[in-house]
């Protein structure tokens, strides 16, 4: 258990009134403080790595590995946060979590860093970096929401490299699942987009065929967290929760509240 003052150390970083859509997790800064003591006690002995983080306009989205053995990269949990930010506190949180894979058809985790530039990294404009997230937001709204199939042979690069587990890498790999992947009838729709660098991430509501696509309490969300390089996917990561049919803060998991500094 994290001591009192320890707690209150870390509720600096929360507003009083945060609002939670962590489905678990009820409203308030005393809910998100017990929400991480309780994460805590009930995983003593694992350590939390950050493996990406962006940060755009008031958003900030972080990536990270929660494990016993942080070396192995194929053990423990996959989770990724987005926080609302306002005047230097968080004001509103969403959070996807799943198990890490333990395996995967192109051999990689679902968290390393593979491609390499052929030469220096460039360094982007803040023009550029909103071109990428444009760009991941656009495509995912054709291929995943519209199947517009064919932008795959314009904007992923032939040798993309996945870390979805059930996913070779190489574009053709993808081509042969996207069928699967996004069917004619299944609900899909932005709920995040940013960019920071050369990486850029789209979350989104995905609902199963025969479903209402409104319905905040059906189907799942989705973190796609994809590294653009010269205007292709070079690279890409992703997330998967349910959302489950009612949750403890009365929030959705993709419905956004925050209306400006209230008192929080």
């Amino acid at each position: 258990m994290l001591s009192n003052t320890r707690l209150q150390s870390l509720g600096r970083f929360f507003a009083p009134h945060v609002i939670e859509h962590d489905p678990a997790v009820g409203n308030g800064r005393g809910s998100s403080l017990m929400a991480i003591d309780t994460l805590r006690t009930t995983l003593p002995g694992q350590t939390l790595t950050v493996k990406h983080i962006l940060g755009d306009r008031d958003m900030v989205l972080v990536h990270s590995h929660i494990s016993a053995t942080p070396s192995n990269e194929m053990s423990g949990l996959n989770r990724v946060d987005v926080y609302r930010l306002d005047r230097g506190v968080i004001v509103e949180h969403w959070s996807v979590r799943a198990n890490a894979p333990t395996r995967s058809a192109s051999g990689n985790s679902a968290f390393s860093d593979l491609y390499r530039y052929p030469g220096a990294a460039p360094v982007l404009t803040d023009e550029q970096v909103e071109g990428n997230r444009l760009l991941v937001k656009g495509l995912s709204e054709e291929v995943f929401g519209k199947q517009n199939f064919g932008l795959l042979e314009r904007l992923w690069n032939v040798n993309y490299i996945q870390h979805n587990p059930q996913v070779g890498n190489g574009r053709a790999a993808l081509q042969s699942v996207i069928h699967y992947i996004s069917a004619p009838g299944k609900g899909y729709r932005v709920i995040h987009s940013m960019a920071d660098g050369d990486i850029a991430a789209a979350c989104a509501h995905i609902t199963p065929l025969g479903a209402n696509p409104n319905d905040e309490y059906a189907g799942g969300m989705v973190c796609d967290l994809y590294r653009v390089a010269n205007f292709e996917l070079v690279e890409h990561w992703d997330i998967y929760q349910p959302t489950p049919t009612s949750t403890v803060n009365g929030n959705s998991m993709f419905s956004k509240l925050y209306r400006g500094n209230q008192g929080n």
